[in-house]
């Protein structure tokens, strides 16, 4: 027979298809951004040949000139979709100097022609070439063709199926004239809005006809502020809340719903003047997300375990919808019948969109045609927002460390009814957050941001922060009792690391796939306990040799998330978070104890709600941030019992003992511009503050947070160094 199908490319268990541009794997689409596809459809076609870098760059963007570090996040984020190893590349080979090889044999198949006569689920196929006489005639179950032994069609038959596949072909040319696919939503132009760097990077851009309003960042505060909505330098916004979080724009657009940020997962909400002013409480209302209703009369807000609705002025409360998870982003369709939000499951950090009707019925994980991936903590698709018509809704995805914008076209006439498949309309290797439209429609307004992270020493000397390990992006940091040697996590690819503590004899102790942090050594050196897992998973509590070796899992719970280990005295004992749902799906931690002679764990009494748990050198005490009552906590081992050591929020991975066990050492991260590092003497509960970010001299330095204690007691700290600003796409939405 002729072949009459299109080419496709098969290489392993995947297939391409180059003109519907998706990959399959086993028959599954696997989830890839256009650039990422068009780089390996680029390789595929040339494979087992060397493809310079700049023809690869011109066959991927031929009428944009972009950085060359674009082409080398494509080709990680397509080795991470294959599994391409490092120690042994499979499919992708980098030529040093020169470009890339696609070294994994392709198959070209070609996607036969089918003749279907039946139009059912289980349908007699013909295949034949034009004049063959008496064809073999095949059934098709679903997606498979099975061929019928011994039947072929005779001359009869094939004219009958003949006249078939020509009304067919009529009626096919018909349909396609009524059903062809709308045109594709696209991305015109890129702008960027702002250059002061130090807009917030989680905030939510909000817009009238004229200006748009965001958050800048001071420390750990959030400032309101405005731009004219072509751009240029952002003005502050006199409000009465001295740190704010946006939510929401009224459909007059001139009152701004938002949170004051407190520490927790709820903020009390409070309606702000645009134009500045005093903010006005919403009755007693606090939650995690909000929005208001497009008439104005109601507001849905998020809180644990559900969506809630109250009056436009916060009252009268009542609960909506349970949902197992945090629920984050939520959103009210224009015509007011549907409520579109995030469910962050914590417990594995997968993220999903759902939607529910706006009466909270039917809440149900929103279909978008793939599988969803949660390979690593915060994965997933999130955050979206519709046009002011109602006729897209564009979302978030992340996957593989790469963030794109995908639109769903929402209304699609009468012969396009239904939801069209996502289409991506834009990516970045930069990050970025929460989109919003313009009230044209004609805009989609966003922060992008790039972050780097330095380790610093606070110098009590000179009385200011100075790079540590040569300044080098490692965060939760934790010494050998004996003050020569010092392991961390690596925040470029969440492996962990020990060297000296001058930086000298530098090993790396685990490899990806497996993420590792929280680090602790054991009193005689030679064991260090840490968090971590393959991506995807709970976390597991993990012990390695510290010259090296092979991790071996010391503790995991399927049904919880273990963090934070602490390894206690004189190594009998590690204390460690365990984070778990309780019956109402809600998440909280406890502490637990490891008994590391009998392997038992029990739980330390009337530790609901804790973080940070941190071993005192000597193995008589333990000290955790008490969440909810904002307090620094000591556990006493003789008397079993906690105390209040100091009050405020103690950011919890920031707590840290002096070698001498007096003196525990804390962060307030979270409550005001300075995020001043504190310590409290634990025989009489003195507390003296060390240091603020007044010491820090760089100008470029939005925020810091406590991240280890040198031997002679000295804090460390991560300094993030963060460029980010508002942006804009310009779009055509057919």
């Amino acid at each position: 027979m002729s072949n009459m199908g299109k080419a496709l490319y098969e290489f392993g268990p995947y297939r391409l298809d180059p003109e519907k541009r998706v990959l399959f794997r086993d028959r599954e689409p696997v989830p890839l951004q256009m650039k990422a596809f068009e780089t390996l459809l680029a390789l595929v076609r040339h494979s087992e040949e060397v493809v310079l870098k700049d023809e690869l760059m011109k066959a991927v963007w031929p009428d944009t000139f972009v950085e060359e570090a674009n082409l080398t996040q494509n080709i990680s984020v397509l080795r991470k979709v294959l599994g391409d190893e490092a120690s042994e590349r499979r499919y992708i080979v980098t030529i040093p100097g020169r470009g890339y090889r696609f070294v994994e044999k392709v198959r070209t198949v070609i996607e036969d022609e089918i003749i279907v006569v039946e139009s059912h689920a289980r349908s007699r196929v013909v295949i034949a070439e034009e004049g063959e006489q008496n064809p073999p005639v095949f059934l098709r179950e679903g997606n498979e063709l099975r061929a019928l032994p011994g039947q072929t069609a005779t001359p009869y038959r094939w004219w009958m199926a003949a006249m078939a596949v020509a009304g067919t072909v009529v009626a096919s040319l018909i349909l396609f004239a009524l059903l062809s696919p709308a045109p594709v939503p696209k991305v015109l132009r890129s702008i960027r809005l702002t250059h002061t760097g130090s807009v917030s990077p989680h905030s939510v851009v909000l817009s009238d006809s004229n200006r748009l309003y965001f958050t800048e960042t001071i420390g750990a505060k959030g400032v309101l502020a405005e731009v004219p909505a072509t751009g240029g330098d952002p003005k502050t916004v006199a409000s009465s809340l001295s740190s704010i979080v946006l939510e929401d724009i009224d459909s007059t657009r001139s009152r701004l719903l938002a949170g004051a940020t407190v520490t927790g997962v709820r903020m009390p909400l409070w309606v702000v003047p645009a134009a500045g002013g005093s903010a006005q409480r919403l009755g007693d209302l606090a939650a995690s997300c909000a929005s208001w209703s497009p008439d104005g009369q109601q507001l849905a807000y998020c809180r644990e375990g559900g969506i809630y609705v109250a009056g436009a002025d916060g009252t009268h409360p009542t609960k909506l919808i349970s949902v197992h998870g945090v629920v984050e982003y939520l959103r009210w369709s224009p015509e007011g019948r549907r409520l579109r939000f995030t469910v962050n499951e914590q417990a594995d950090g997968e993220r999903s969109l759902w939607e529910a009707s706006s009466d909270g019925a039917n809440p149900h994980p929103l279909a978008l045609g793939w599988k969803s991936y949660a390979h690593i903590w915060g994965e997933g698709e999130y955050t979206g927002d519709w046009s002011p018509d109602g006729k897209y809704f564009v979302f978030r995805s992340q996957l593989f460390e790469g963030q794109s914008f995908w639109a769903i076209r929402e209304k699609t006439g009468w012969f396009h009814r239904g939801e069209a498949a996502p289409v991506q309309i834009y990516s970045s290797p930069d990050l970025f957050g929460e989109p919003r439209f313009s009230a044209d429609g004609k805009k989609l307004f966003f922060v992008g941001y790039r972050e780097q992270r330095e380790l610093v020493r606070y110098d009590s000397a000179r009385q200011l922060f100075v790079p540590y390990l040569g300044g080098i992006p490692a965060r939760l940091v934790s010494f050998s009792s004996d003050g020569q040697w010092v392991a961390y996590k690596s925040d470029i690819d969440n492996t962990l690391w020990r060297s000296r503590t001058d930086g000298s004899e530098k090993l790396q102790l685990t490899f990806r796939p497996l993420g590792a942090t929280h680090s602790s050594w054991s009193p005689d050196g030679k064991m260090i306990v840490f968090q971590g897992g393959p991506p995807g998973e709970p976390a597991r509590i993990f012990t390695i040799p510290s010259n090296g070796g092979q991790p071996e899992i010391l503790l995991h719970d399927d049904t919880a998330r273990l963090t934070a280990p602490s390894w206690c005295g004189d190594g009998s004992a590690i204390l460690l978070m365990r984070w778990a749902k309780d019956a109402s799906g809600e998440l909280g931690s406890r502490v637990l104890r490891l008994d590391m002679t009998t392997r038992e764990t029990t739980m330390l009494p009337d530790s609901d709600g804790f973080d940070g748990v941190h071993c005192s050198p000597d193995g008589k005490y333990a000290a955790a941030a008490d969440q909810p009552h904002h307090r620094l906590m000591l556990f006493d081992f003789s008397s079993q019992r906690w105390s209040v050591l100091s009050e405020g929020d103690a950011y919890g991975w920031g707590i840290r003992w002096s070698a001498d066990s007096r003196y525990v050492y804390y962060q307030h991260a979270e409550e005001d511009e300075d995020q001043p590092i504190f310590r409290v003497r634990v025989s009489d509960r003195n507390v003296e503050q060390i240091t603020s970010a007044r010491q820090i001299l760089r100008a470029d330095v939005l925020s810091y947070t406590m991240t280890g204690l040198t031997p002679d007691n000295s804090p460390l700290a991560s300094l993030v160094h963060r460029t980010s600003d508002v942006y804009a796409l310009e779009l055509e939405l057919p």
